[in-house]
């Protein structure tokens, strides 16, 4: 495929898969515009063939090392051959621990000239370095990182501090340092970001269910209430203002025990759905199984990813839909096929992927399910006008009691979609 502009390549980095992304990286680099985006969609083999292939803009290196993928971030400083600019990116962008390590390995890094005075300087040397010279940003940073209060007083109180600097001030210090931090801002809507952050952080439940029901954080102290906020009150600020992307932030959070609790009382939408597989967390899957069915793409994704265990847990609350039932056959699993036609229809579509995969012991309990005895209303199925049974292509239904193969073979199936009575 030949891209002729910008706006055809980020709509094909976009929405391309994986393998067409690599067909076309391997054919031509995108122009630099373009380059963020691709890091940006996160597709881990597309990312590191590039990188070796072409290296990267400056733009795109910051999105790497804001990412902190070790494989990457070791790939681009790689093909750079540690030049002072990546590396001075990687500094000022890069995650603490891990350049803390690329230090490490290498004794002389020139855009860390007060490496010798942060590591090994006693506080009082530093304060006097801070009282008569700005110091790099990876030096503040790091001094931050580090913790001693009169020293992050002191790089507060002299200001031109950059967004990383106040995340890990707001995240790591204690309140009075927060409060301090807030003091020194002449920026309003700077001040308002700030005061938001240290409420998340320091104010009780009660206090923040209160504020949350009169207005929405900004977008900087939302995302980082996603990040910090008490999960309870999370999950009733996404509710209450349904936020676009809500439920797949709240799948992001670190606590194993507070997400777990969620799925199992909450259905979640598709997209949210599909990062719960994509995760592959096996007690999360297990949680929101039990109470909720997936939709269906994600249902054909379900048993797609053959988890004998997951599966018959599911089976055991739910149906599967026509598409799900296909692919439950072709996995050829004969416990799980079994299980299901034990308690659940087959759609038509999947009665004849039956016939030609399914076992015999399979497709004689299928055959067992539909064998019926008849009412009166089947009697009069194939009846003339004149209410006369065609024996010729129906059959004598009063000679044998069930109905014919030809119409149960292929009744219409109803499609499932509730919880079934729990056998497991």
């Amino acid at each position: 495929m030949k891209l002729k502009n910008l706006e055809q390549e980020l709509e094909f980095i976009r929405s391309a898969e994986p393998k067409e992304l690599m067909a076309q990286i391997a054919k031509r680099r995108f122009s630099r515009k373009a380059e963020k985006p691709l890091i940006a969609r996160k597709i881990f083999a597309a990312s590191l063939f590039y990188i070796k292939a072409y290296g990267l803009c400056d733009a795109a290196k910051i999105e790497v090392f804001r990412a902190n993928t070790p494989e990457l971030v070791a790939a681009l400083l790689e093909v750079t051959a540690d030049s002072p600019e990546t590396v001075k990116l990687f500094l000022d962008h890069g995650e603490y621990n891990a350049v803390m390590k690329y230090l490490h390995a290498h004794d002389d890094v020139a855009q860390y000239p007060e490496r010798e005075l942060v590591w090994h300087g006693t506080p009082a040397d530093i304060l006097r370095h801070l009282e008569r010279y700005r110091m790099s940003t990876f030096a503040r940073y790091d001094l931050i990182m580090r913790g001693n209060p009169a020293i992050i007083r002191r790089i507060i109180a002299k200001g031109r501090l950059n967004g990383r600097e106040k995340m890990a001030i707001m995240t790591r210090c204690p309140y009075e340092l927060v409060e301090f931090l807030i003091e020194t801002q002449t920026n309003l809507k700077e001040a308002k970001k700030l005061h938001q952050m240290q409420m998340i952080r320091f104010s009780s439940n009660k206090k923040l269910e209160k504020f949350i029901k009169g207005q929405r954080f900004v977008r900087e102290a939302e995302d980082f209430f996603f990040r910090y906020g008490a999960f309870p009150v999370l999950v009733s600020y996404v509710k209450r203002y349904n936020i676009e992307g809500g439920q797949e932030m709240l799948l992001k959070r670190s606590n194993r025990g507070e997400i777990i609790s969620y799925l199992s009382k909450h259905q979640l939408c598709e997209a949210s759905e599909k990062l719960l597989l994509k995760r592959g967390i096996h007690a999360e899957i297990k949680a929101y199984i039990k109470k909720h069915c997936f939709s269906e793409e994600q249902e054909v994704r379900f048993i797609k990813r053959g988890n004998h265990r997951e599966i018959m847990l599911y089976l055991a609350n739910h149906s599967l839909c026509d598409l799900a039932q296909i692919e439950l056959l072709y996995r050829r699993n004969n416990a799980e096929i079994m299980y299901f036609i034990s308690r659940y229809p087959l759609a038509d579509a999947a009665v004849e992927v039956l016939q030609k995969c399914g076992s015999d012991e399979a497709f004689k309990l299928w055959m067992q399910d539909i064998r019926r005895p008849l009412k009166p209303a089947d009697e009069e199925i194939g009846a003339g006008e004149n209410g006369s049974e065609n024996e010729n292509e129906r059959g004598n239904p009063e000679q044998n009691g069930f109905a014919d193969a030809v119409s149960l073979a292929f009744r219409p199936m109803r499609r499932y979609k509730h919880a079934a009575e729990k056998v497991m």
